[in-house]
């Protein structure tokens, strides 16, 4: 392992210069010539060491499928070791606003130890690292297992196509023992970390219309109904003053966490006084009665995540504003599904219609619209492999990673989940100020090389591994 390891510190310089011509590709999901032009960048440098290799063209952006047979001198190893996927994607947010960027998004620069690009954390750096693993261990025969990679065009749209592309090439997906999946920052708390799953997501859209034209407040105040009023007034149905999400049936059947994830809640050793300082809030949000570390991984929530009516401050006018919008979304734990969701949302929209004329008048101005979510992914923490990957993070960065059961954001891994029905690991490399999806997003330059030799770490210690 010391000649793999002598081998990137070597050539750390050239890997680098590689990852910043992945990073003036502005593959922006949108942009299709530009993801085009990306997967035609992957494609090239996976050539060189690959065993087998595949675009798959879609409806959008292409999915990259690529493979490496195990080439170590210990065949009876070989034989029993798992198979591996890693998963990630090339495509990236779109940089707006520019005016905010110290450098161009798509011009990447090292400063003050960081690499400074749009998608360097989110997901190219963190994606690159695990190609550049492979690459020092293949040079020394030193891959003891099978590995395979999926990379994801459309990503950051909510992978649209990733389904019917993962039903074409099911074989790929046969014989895979586990997947692991890095992206997104580690925890807060700075320390290297292994989460075991991800909170789904559900976003809906609440249009109303209640009227041909804005008017004078003091002309027509008092007939003419006002929309934020009214749709304020359909939100106070959905959430009480104690943080309960009031929707029949929003809580039936959610799953109860196991020992180790009360466990490894329990040592993240989250106070109060933490997130207050971190977050600058003198109180909390969410359900009251349920411990804090729980609300932000093993519960359901409910988020207003914007309302627009009328104009504030320098537009300001004496209107009753002719419509209103509020957008919501719903974070979703295990056993909850996204169309489960959408039905008791729009069941309860119902009921209130029940309620009396008025409120039926009211909702039957409403136009609801749901964005594509996505289901929870969640693997059980006492299952063999769990050690594996510990011990693994632990001699790349150097110290235990902190364990996290759940993550409160969102990935949309479910749908391959569907397909392989093997545990998912989340193993981030970019630091928690990475920035992803912000302005100036960057990813400091120790935990790109730390997350390589993790990477190197993980594939050694998981091909020693007899399944």
């Amino acid at each position: 392992m010391l000649k793999v390891l002598d081998y990137f510190n070597d050539h750390k310089q050239t890997f680098l210069d590689d990852l910043f011509h992945f990073l003036r590709i502005p593959s922006i999901s949108n942009n299709k010539a530009d993801v085009e032009k990306a997967s035609l960048w992957l494609k090239r440098r996976l050539e060189t060491s690959v065993s087998h290799l595949k675009i798959v063209k879609t409806s959008g952006n292409p999915v990259i499928l690529a493979e490496w047979e195990p080439i170590a001198s210990n065949e009876k190893n070989i034989t029993k070791s798992p198979t591996v996927l890693i998963y990630g994607h090339y495509d990236v947010q779109s940089p707006e606003p520019l005016d905010q960027w110290i450098s161009p998004p798509f011009e990447p620069e090292i400063r003050d130890g960081r690499i400074f690009a749009r998608g360097v954390g989110d997901n190219k750096g963190q994606l690159f690292t695990h190609l550049i693993a492979i690459e020092c261990l293949t040079k020394f025969s030193a891959l003891g297992l099978r590995v395979k990679f999926l990379f994801d065009g459309e990503e950051e749209i909510g992978s649209p196509n990733l389904d019917k592309a993962l039903i074409q090439e099911k074989d790929f997906l046969s014989d895979i023992d586990l997947v692991f999946v890095s992206d997104g920052p580690a925890d807060p708390s700075w320390k290297p970390t292994l989460c075991f799953g991800a909170r789904g997501i559900v976003t809906a859209q609440i249009y109303l219309n209640s009227a041909n034209n804005d008017v004078h407040s003091g002309n027509f105040g008092g007939i003419q109904p006002n929309p934020a009023i009214d749709l304020m007034s359909v939100l106070q149905t959905i959430v009480n003053d104690n943080g309960t999400c009031l929707i029949k049936g929003f809580y039936n059947d959610l799953f109860t966490p196991d020992e180790g994830a009360l466990k490894a809640a329990e040592e993240l050793k989250r106070t109060p006084e933490m997130y207050q300082k971190s977050l600058g809030i003198s109180y909390f949000g969410g359900e009251q009665d349920i411990p804090l570390v729980h609300r932000v991984m093993f519960r359901p929530t409910i988020n207003i995540r914007g309302f627009q009516s009328g104009n504030v401050r320098e537009h300001a006018k004496t209107i009753i504003p002719k419509d209103a919008v509020v957008e919501l979304d719903f974070r979703l734990v295990p056993n909850q599904k996204p169309a489960q969701i959408q039905d008791l949302f729009l069941n309860h929209l119902e009921q209130l219609k029940q309620k009396s004329d008025r409120w039926k008048a009211m909702i039957n101005r409403c136009d609801m619209t749901f964005e594509a979510g996505f289901a929870p992914i969640y693997t059980p923490l006492n299952l063999p492999w769990t050690e594996i990957l510990a011990q693994s993070i632990t001699e790349g960065f150097g110290e235990e990673p902190v364990r996290i059961p759940l993550l409160g954001g969102s990935l949309p891994l479910y749908n391959l989940y569907q397909h392989i029905k093997k545990p998912m690991y989340i193993i981030p490399f970019g630091q928690p100020d990475q920035g992803n999806h912000a302005p100036n997003e960057n990813l400091m330059l120790e935990w790109f090389e730390k997350g390589v030799v993790t990477s190197m770490m993980l594939l050694k210690n998981l091909g020693s591994r007899s399944i």
